[in-house]
């Protein structure tokens, strides 16, 4: 077993502070828990105890700005063309994020050279049709497609959504740690496809040509086939494209303290974490907080995307992305806390199904996103965008 380094245990207080940080905040009356982190949240960190909320700037200017987006505006060019291909979001040297909304089969087969691919499917169903065999994707799950492997994909409809993290790093599992190899999910739950080939025929030009297309340091280049490229009928090895569905992720939780994000992450690189907030009980000691405090994150950018539910009862639009860039503090206004803890019962859940990811170097958005900023006021909550007016009403989710 590694041992891992032994972190700082030596740590001061000063003035009026929390005795355990993120809990029981009333403690402090009126001042609001401010948390300062390196390393994600699993570096050196510091609770300040502010008079005001750290959110409630009159204005922000420049780029470092949160960005929030309408993911149903985005328009890649595979939305109405079969040879189209996805449109890129965020991008920095060690990731870049795109949308694809493939409406049709591919007429052509794709082939990475400059880095791993992570799909997370929001909408729709169909298959990756791959070297290795067919991978069925439907909504949830999470499809590897590793640097160098030859795939098309087929929908069975024309509605279809992914999310792609393009990583140029090997892309892994988290560091689970001292869960052991069971949790939060089971490896054997992975899917690892089998050679079938078939006669569909897809994948060809009008001329009835089969072409590769080539992504090389962010260029294509096309080699054409008079036969399917995509034709092995048996593999070996441990270098293969897989998937796994959110539902087989079982968050761990505390009833005591509320985890940070980190806790929930499943894949990662040196300089990428990707994680998916999903359901679970709310905290439930009596002393116990449901929300994170203000918190900026000093050495990560943080992307969010929404999946499914709701902020714990404020509304968020499904495809709805963000991006917080480090060191701007985000947060639950106060207000709001106070308005969705009224409706907290005992036994509650939070009904969120939001995919993250965190980013050692800035992300830079590229002019379609930036085209598809939103307008209107956004409070960054720390579980996802939510857009908050007078009329809302606050309401946690039903356990059903």
């Amino acid at each position: 077993m590694d041992i891992r380094p032994m972190r700082s245990w030596i740590h001061h207080s000063r003035g009026t502070v929390l005795r355990q940080a993120g809990v029981a905040r009333h403690e402090v009356g009126d001042l609001h828990e401010d948390m300062l982190t390196r390393h994600g949240f699993e570096g050196r960190d510091a609770h300040l105890y502010r008079r005001n909320e750290p959110t409630a700037w009159k204005r922000a200017e420049g780029s470092g700005n949160h960005l929030d987006i309408d993911g149903r505006l985005l328009e890649p060019s595979d939305l109405t063309h079969a040879n189209g291909g996805p449109l890129r979001l965020f991008h920095n040297p060690d990731v870049s994020i795109w949308v694809s909304r493939r409406s049709a089969n591919m007429t052509y087969s794709a082939r990475n050279a400059d880095g791993d691919e992570l799909y997370f499917v929001h909408e729709g169903t169909g298959a990756f049709y791959t070297e290795f065999g067919p991978i069925p994707y439907e909504p949830g799950d999470y499809v590897v497609m590793p640097k160098g492997v030859t795939y098309r994909i087929r929908p069975t409809g024309p509605v279809n959504y992914f999310l792609i993290v393009e990583t140029t790093e090997e892309l892994g599992f988290a560091d689970i740690g001292p869960l052991g190899r069971r949790a939060p999910f089971d490896p054997a739950l992975l899917y690892v496809p089998s050679p079938a080939l078939d006669e569909l025929g897809d994948g060809r030009t009008e001329d009835g040509e089969w072409p590769v297309r080539i992504k090389l340091q962010g260029e294509y280049t096309s080699a054409f086939y008079d036969f399917d490229p995509i034709d092995a009928e048996g593999w070996k090895g441990d270098l293969f494209p897989f998937k796994i569905n959110i539902r087989d992720f079982r968050p761990i939780t505390s009833d005591r303290i509320h985890l940070m994000p980190s806790a929930h992450s499943i894949f990662a690189t040196s300089t990428v974490v990707v994680g998916n907030l999903l359901p679970r009980p709310l905290e439930a000691a009596p002393d116990a907080e449901q929300f994170p405090p203000y918190h900026r994150n000093m050495d990560y950018d943080e992307f969010m995307f929404t999946h499914s539910g709701t902020a714990l009862g404020l509304p968020i639009a499904p495809a709805s992305v963000s991006l917080t860039p480090r060191g701007l503090h985000h947060g639950l206004p106060t207000s709001v806390e106070e308005e969705l803890r009224k409706n907290i019962k005992p036994g509650d859940r939070a009904d969120f199904e939001f995919i993250f990811v965190d980013t050692a170097q800035s992300l830079t958005p590229t002019p379609e996103a930036q085209a598809k900023k939103r307008e209107e006021q956004i409070f960054r909550v720390g579980l996802g965008p939510a857009t908050i007016t007078d009329n809302d009403a606050f309401e946690v989710p039903d356990n059903d």
